[in-house]
């Protein structure tokens, strides 16, 4: 490979958000740049995570130089116990918080974190990847630790914004690096790719900050406990709740497993400050009920989190009071909003008085709005700008955004995963495709989970099963037994039973029709019991449930 080109590889985090992973290619070696996962939807019952392919990293491990991370959320560095137990001898770069949060992810794979190879780089320091010069420049975000990239090579310098917002007056007095982006602007940014997420939103995105003072009116008026359930990773945000509880002489307690972890590695770390010792969950009847705040996880409705045990009255250590407050600090992830509702709606049962975003100033976003997108391209002055971390409506509303900035529209590519981008002074065009994709992760099956078992498993969901079994005499075709129909999720079997058993007789009859004829041939005997039962329910009930034959011979 020359060095007359970048070439840009998405394996991830492009026309979708999640599962985050960009690949950077020059002088024959590959800057990764993240290894994240998606959570799934409806589309994909029973999957756990969905993970980037590796397959083209595979076919080029040789050239890889290492690894870079913008930050510790899950969709950029959720995948890295996958891709360690692939690629152990990687070096992988990040601030002390991203990697501190990565090794205790790692304890829960395969993989041993003391083994890997790391190299701690703090925001404002660099780093020499192969032929790559990587600048981490701090910006603001809903985790501490959040870079975007400045990636500089022999033909230019790209610039990777991460997930970014300009928060003026952050939590913890670290503003972004905005001086280092303008720095490399007056110096030359080959391509911007930009974080698109809120890009069709306007005005500025407002500071982490601005919650406190309505944070400050729950605490002054709550009567009794308050539950604030928020993102794990949010540190600025606890660490906002640790020093209003101290100002108004409450104890914190904190549950839920990523909560536990995070809080722990954060105050290792010195991100987290308690002005006040924290107490264990079992502490809270310790204390007088106006004097606890328990600070939890489950604000997106996650079924088995903290705060959707608490509102079913399964969680061992809490049972809610009516005089609790709960204060869900966060916004419905896109398709997570009908969970979150549904707990809402089990604590309004239990007479508890919610307070949650956008009706209470209980949360902001990590994501930057248009007017902060702006000032990015204002600042490094790319020759191309490039969508990612984004939906396509996201990306579409990003190129109107460039276009009122005079970027000319047909220079801003619309990226899709294995798209191969070539970069370089003056030109910019999508000229191949690597293999690509989706990875879903069942348990502790990787890969195998195809989305025909997918299609599958939305049959057996929306229509049930039938499974008919028929014993047959091996020598006569005669019938020994059967058929017999066993259903799952298809009919109420006792107040059907007699509609079942017609449909048996239908079976037995198109059976004893063959008269020994299809003796010996499982497969068609399997295919006419199927079509019989498939006629029946389909012209008696317009139902089409998943029909498994097993025939016999013997």
């Amino acid at each position: 490979m020359s060095k007359e080109e970048i070439k840009i590889i998405p394996l991830g985090g492009v026309a979708e958000i999640g599962k985050n992973m960009m690949l950077y290619e020059f002088d024959d070696q590959i800057l990764i740049v993240d290894c994240g996962v998606m959570f799934p939807d409806e589309e994909h019952p029973g999957v756990d995570l969905i993970i980037p392919d590796f397959a083209y990293l595979r076919d080029n491990r040789k050239r890889i130089a290492g690894l870079a991370l913008t930050h510790g959320h899950e969709d950029h560095v959720g995948a890295m116990g996958y891709f360690l137990s692939e690629f152990p001898e990687v070096t992988i770069y990040g601030g002390p918080l991203t990697l501190g949060i990565m090794k205790a992810r790692l304890r829960e794979s395969p993989v041993d974190a003391n083994a890997i190879k790391t190299k701690e780089v703090s925001p404002g320091e660099s780093a020499q990847i192969g032929p790559f010069n990587v600048e981490w420049l701090r910006v603001g975000h809903s985790i501490p630790d959040a870079c975007g990239l400045a990636i500089t090579t022999e033909l230019g310098t790209v610039i990777q914004s991460g997930d970014f917002k300009w928060d003026q007056s952050p939590v913890d007095g670290k503003a972004p690096m905005i001086s280092r982006f303008a720095h490399y602007g007056e110096q030359g940014v080959l391509a911007l790719l930009s974080d698109t997420t809120n890009s069709t939103r306007p005005g500025s995105c407002e500071s982490e900050s601005s919650v406190r003072p309505a944070l400050e009116r729950i605490f002054a008026d709550a009567p009794g406990r308050i539950l604030l359930a928020t993102f794990g990773s949010n540190v600025h945000r606890v660490q906002q709740v640790l020093d209003i509880a101290h100002l108004y002489g409450r104890k914190v307690a904190y549950t839920g497993r990523s909560m536990l972890n995070i809080s722990g590695i954060a105050t290792e770390l010195g991100y987290l400050k308690p002005p006040s010792p924290t107490i264990d969950i079992e502490q809270i009847d310790d204390h007088a009920d106006d004097k606890v705040v328990i600070v939890m996880t489950g604000s997106q409705g996650e079924p088995m989190a903290a705060l959707s045990k608490v509102a079913r009255g399964q969680n061992r250590f809490l049972t809610l009071k009516d005089n609790d407050t709960v204060v869900f600090s966060s916004t419905p992830i896109p398709g997570n909003e009908s969970a979150v509702y549904k707990v809402i709606n089990a604590l309004c049962m239990n007479g508890v008085h919610v307070f949650r975003a956008p009706h209470d100033h209980v949360h902001v976003s990590g994501h930057g709005n248009r007017e902060d997108l702006k000032l990015m391209l204002n600042l490094t002055k790319p020759e191309f700008a490039i969508p990612y971390h984004g939906e396509p409506r996201h990306a579409l509303a990003y190129a109107d955004l460039c276009e009122e900035l005079g970027i000319d529209r047909p220079t801003i590519p619309f990226l899709q995963v294995g798209d191969v981008l070539s970069v370089k002074p003056g030109a910019i065009d999508i000229i191949d495709q690597v293999p690509a994709g989706a990875v879903l992760v069942d348990g502790l099956t990787i890969g195998d989970v195809g989305y025909s078992v997918l299609r599958d498993r939305k049959h057996l969901n929306d229509d049930g099963v039938v499974v008919a079994t028929v014993i047959l005499d091996k020598k006569s075709g005669a019938i020994l037994s059967g058929p017999d129909i066993t259903q799952r999720g298809f009919l109420h079997a006792p107040s059907n039973a007699d509609f079942l058993a017609k449909a048996e007789e239908r079976v037995e009859d198109k059976l004893q029709g063959l008269r020994g004829g299809m003796s010996g041939d499982e497969a068609g005997i399997s295919r006419l019991v199927r079509e019989t039962l498939s006629d029946v329910f389909w012209t008696q009930l317009r139902r089409r449930p998943m029909i498994l034959p097993v025939v016999m011979e013997v």
